[in-house]
């Protein structure tokens, strides 16, 4: 009984955590103003998803708020 009760318990806490990724489509936009004054490390740890072009950083316009709350 209690091995079916830790089973049913993880599952619940693997489905509330999977609930809570987001997923960004949003257009990127430039983040910061170029590559070397940009946190990438800060942005990986958030799971922010990024591109870097021309040495500028761009996140999806969608991630902008989390970014400035983690990254800022």
């Amino acid at each position: 009984m209690k091995k079916n009760c830790m089973t049913t318990l993880l599952i619940f806490i693997l489905m509330i955590t999977s609930a809570c990724q987001k997923s960004y489509n949003g257009e990127y936009i430039q983040w910061g103003d170029s590559e070397k004054t940009v946190d990438t490390k800060s942005l990986e740890d958030s799971n922010i998803p990024y591109k870097i072009k021309n040495g500028r950083v761009y996140i999806p316009e969608d991630a902008f708020d989390k970014a400035i709350y983690c990254c800022s």
